[in-house]
């Protein structure tokens, strides 16, 4: 694994994960690296909001 969490060495292309996890979810037509793109970046917004949470006051976190 490198140290991109199963990525590339570079950023040009995504995560072997989102690559597999693309490929098995794409219509004909569709670019799999695209995919698996949008599919980082929903990750990465799942992680950065989970971890919001701990910081709004409203619910139980620092402010």
């Amino acid at each position: 694994m490198t140290p991109n969490q199963g990525g590339s060495a570079t950023s040009s292309e995504p995560p072997r994960w989102a690559l597999d996890q693309a490929a098995a979810e794409v219509d004909a037509g569709e670019s799999i690296v695209d995919h698996a793109w949008a599919l980082v970046h929903a990750q990465q917004q799942r992680y950065d909001e989970r971890h919001d949470q701990y910081d709004d006051p409203d619910e139980g976190g620092e402010g």
